[in-house]
């Protein structure tokens, strides 16, 4: 008994942080990707970022591209928050390949949302987000169609 206890003790403390993904859209974040939700802004290296993501689309498939602003969070419920995307900053569309490179400087220290959607002939995917469960010590946490977070440096190193 008590080693079944000290086992799930250890079980809970190394499961701590751990967000489990689960991507939505046909989609998958390579670049900057999905990280705990405690750290969801992953830092980009530059102030134009190259993105990229992984999708089985067909050859004749292109992608939609958008950034908007972080936005707020908002209690949605006792235990859970909804994020609220900003306005939309930067979308481009017909994009031939699973990645793409900002075209124009964004701001220096700043939260970011960003997604890419399928466009095969003239039907169009909803923009790509995930779900999450994420486990803290002994509770857990869970969310719905977030989009990819990101965070551009202070100063641009390129």
């Amino acid at each position: 008994m008590k080693r079944h206890i000290i086992n799930a003790l250890f079980g809970l403390i190394t499961l701590a942080g751990c967000t489990i993904p689960t991507y939505k859209g046909g989609i998958e974040p390579i670049y900057p990707g999905v990280r705990s939700v405690g750290k969801s802004y992953e830092t980009v290296d530059t102030l134009t970022p190259t993105f990229r993501w992984k999708s089985d689309a067909a050859a004749n498939c292109t992608y939609d591209f958008s950034i908007w602003d972080a936005g707020d969070a908002v209690a949605d419920g006792p235990y859970r928050v909804r994020l609220l995307r900003g306005p939309a900053l930067y979308y481009k569309e017909a994009l031939t390949k699973p990645e793409h490179t900002v075209e124009i400087p964004l701001g220096p220290d700043s939260r970011y949302y960003w997604s890419a959607r399928l466009r095969c002939n003239s039907q169009v995917s909803e923009w790509a987000t995930y779900d999450f469960s994420q486990w803290a010590g002994i509770t857990a946490a869970e969310g719905k169609n977030w989009p990819f977070g990101f965070k551009t440096p202070k100063i641009d190193a390129k």
